[in-house]
């Protein structure tokens, strides 16, 4: 079978659930521009900064997009086989992960831009609420870890990344200053930045930055502080000179090698090499399945994304469906690339070349390199090296959004929950930065990451269950947000349940703290969900 089919198909799905069930939730939301967002009427300099719809597309998209709609497929790929995955894919962007990322934006924006964890607080109970921010917190610290970390290995291993990753950083300043402060043409500005930074991965290639040090361990490490660095100042520099910018760009060159990814596809019709269906694997299809992809079709991090930095940007309300409905679309057509790469790109077995030995070398390795293989021996200016080069890039690019949206989202959470006194974002930042910093070079999280699929799942159910109980105050109808809340909510609890108790699991192997956080996450769950639920049955669902 030829994988184009399954673009095609994906297309076409995403089109129409774009154009009707998009539609149908702006209605239902009673979305008007008469209404004033916060980024209006609480403008100032550094968070609450009105955006054009252009840049917060681009934004929100590469913040919410990261390594999750890469990293998910890849791995179910191999648990599953294709067919669960695409369909997963599908289904769940349309109905559940773009509504849950639609709604969390409106519910921030009519909420002064407050995180979900402040409207759980207000619309469940005042202990929901801050039990929901200690969760999301500790989530986002484990999420700026590992990404921190993913970006230095891939950097050590690829040196050729430096000059390319400077120089957006440096050229995002320089547009975002441009834009903003001397009101430049964006899109001629986004034209030549863009030339300039696809440049720069030619000169890279060219000229690969190791400093000299031998030493990987000392290598990453140093790679793993800087970023920490970078991390640091784009959660505090205000919002329009560095983080928007750089995501904008960001986004534009994932939409062109989505672009070149799809005309590859539809050209060259790679046949598919993987098994539509694994019978018998290592784990059960429901609840695996749905914690594995979840990046892609629902992930808990947008909402802390669309409750966090985007709704402090939106400038009208009509522009949330575009932003929150569209830019989750656009992760799943994202997801099902990867998917047609990883299926397509390689061949399946054992052997040099296929997609068990390149994921031995890592996710990175083997997205770059399926990629390189469709597109290289397609498009008649990109060699299959440098498309490699050009999938590698993106990807990096899109670890460090991850990283550098979860510290300023880990201040605001501080800030507006955790410890509303504590108003100095240097501070907050810091206290989020330095566990996530000892963690990662000492290679610590490694086991609590484990977590990390279900704990991302809980955070998404229990946020719909939150802005449900916002809309039901407001009179609006929400069986449309509590029917997937409730399939999201059962299957990572029974998830959890699960990885804990099976043979082999982490009773099993003796893993007693993995134990203890997962009942804990368990309990945590059920008591905001029980909450979330008597708030819910007052107001008359």
């Amino acid at each position: 079978m030829s994988s184009a089919w399954i673009l095609i198909i994906a297309l076409a799905w995403f089109f129409l659930g774009y154009r009707f069930y998009g539609k149908f939730i702006e209605k239902r939301l009673k979305i008007n521009d008469r209404n004033k967002t916060p980024a209006i009427t609480h403008k100032e300099d550094a968070d609450y900064s009105p955006a054009s719809e252009p840049f917060l597309v681009g934004h929100h998209f590469a913040s919410i997009a990261g390594a999750g709609p890469i990293i998910g497929p890849i791995l179910a790929v191999l648990y599953f086989g294709w067919g669960p995955v695409v369909a997963w894919i599908l289904l769940g962007a349309v109905l559940i992960g773009a509504t849950h990322d639609y709604t969390s934006l409106m519910a921030s924006v009519r909420n002064k831009g407050k995180s979900v964890s402040v409207i759980a607080k207000k619309y469940l109970s005042s202990r929901a609420g801050w039990v929901f921010g200690l969760m999301i917190w500790l989530t986002l610290v484990l999420v700026i870890t590992v990404f921190s970390v993913s970006a230095a290995d891939s950097i050590v291993e690829k040196p050729d990344l430096v000059i390319p990753l400077l120089t957006i950083t440096f050229i995002a300043v320089v547009l975002g200053l441009g834009v903003q402060k001397y009101k430049w043409n964006y899109k001629y500005a986004s034209i030549i930045s863009i030339i300039l930074i696809f440049f720069s991965v030619w000169i890279g290639h060219q000229v690969p930055v190791n400093f000299g040090i031998d030493n990987p361990a000392l290598l990453k490490n140093l790679w793993i502080t800087i970023i920490f660095g970078y991390a640091f100042l784009a959660s505090v520099t205000p919002v329009w000179i560095l983080l928007r910018p750089r995501d904008y760009l960001s986004a534009i060159q994932m939409a062109i090698i989505l672009v070149l990814g799809f005309i590859a596809i539809l050209i060259a019709r790679p046949a598919i090499n993987a098994p539509i269906y694994i019978a018998g694997g290592i784990f059960p299809l429901w609840p695996i399945l749905f914690i594995t992809v979840a990046c892609g079709a629902i992930s808990g991090f947008h909402g802390l994304v669309s409750s966090g930095t985007t709704s402090k940007q939106l400038s009208k309300e009509s522009h949330g469906k575009t932003i929150g409905y569209g830019g989750m679309l656009l992760e799943g057509l994202l997801a099902i690339l990867v998917t047609i790469v990883a299926i397509s790109g390689l061949g399946w077995g054992v052997g040099e070349g296929t997609f068990q030995t390149t994921l031995e070398k890592g996710w990175i390795v083997l997205f770059s390199t399926g990629f390189g293989n469709i597109v290289g021996n397609v498009i008649p200016f990109l060699t299959v090296g440098v498309a490699g080069l050009l999938g590698a890039f993106m990807v990096n690019q899109f670890i460090l959004t991850s990283v550098d949206t979860s510290t300023r989202l880990g201040r605001f959470i501080i800030s507006e929950n955790l410890a509303p006194k504590l108003k100095n974002k240097f501070v907050t930042t810091i206290i989020t930065l330095i566990p996530a910093w000892l963690l990662a070079i000492t290679n610590s999280y490694e086991t609590l990451w484990r977590l990390f699929g279900t704990s991302n799942q809980l955070i998404a159910s229990i946020t719909m269950i939150s802005v449900s109980s916002y809309f039901v105050s407001r009179k609006i109808k929400v069986k449309f947000i509590l029917i997937p809340a409730l399939f999201v909510l059962v299957t990572t609890l029974s998830a959890l349940l699960y990885l804990t108790f099976r043979a082999g699991g982490y009773l099993g192997e003796g893993n007693y703290a993995l134990v203890a956080i997962s009942m804990i996450m368990f309990v945590l769950g059920l008591f905001v969900a029980k909450e979330g639920f008597g708030s819910l049955i007052k107001g008359k669902v």
